[in-house]
């Protein structure tokens, strides 16, 4: 399948900032099975850009090399249900790599809630995540900083 000359920028972008995240710190990716019996993944991008969904999902799958199964009803701050009805784990602590969910109104996300990933782990259980749409130029990747606590969940299959 042929991909956009778009497209194949973007992701040549997030793989550039990808991987100065990653030489600044340890990426300590998930072991994933991809078989027939494991809970389900996407296979093309659906979320449209620059929105913190297509940004989660488009580095996700840059780290993990599958998206996520959920295509409707899948703002944002629905991603931790969506998930859990496609077998994935949704937990309170981090692992490199997660998508970090925020439920709305929480550390700043706004009505929708955010997505993000994780790129940094702390001792505290803080995270630094990858993100777009974040601030004033939703195109731009941010690094942001999220505390545990009420509202805020990880992902991962």
């Amino acid at each position: 399948m042929r991909r956009s000359l778009r497209s194949t920028l973007l992701s040549s972008l997030f793989v550039l900032v990808l991987a100065v995240v990653v030489l600044g710190g340890v990426l300590v990716q998930r072991s994933v099975s991809t078989n027939a019996s494991g809970p389900a993944v996407g296979t093309k991008e659906v979320f449209p850009p620059p929105w913190c969904t297509w940004g989660a999902n488009e580095e996700f799958h840059l780290l993990h090399g599958y998206y996520v199964p959920w295509t409707t009803n899948s703002t944002a701050y629905q991603w931790p249900d969506r998930a859990r009805q496609f077998g994935w784990q949704v937990h309170i602590k981090a692992v490199n790599g997660d998508i970090v969910a925020m439920q709305p109104w929480v550390q700043g996300a706004y009505a929708s809630g955010h997505v993000a990933v994780v790129v940094k782990v702390y001792s505290n259980g803080s995270v630094d995540a990858s993100t777009t749409a974040w601030g004033s130029n939703f195109w731009v990747r941010h690094i942001i900083h999220i505390y545990q606590g009420h509202g805020i969940l990880f992902i991962h299959r």
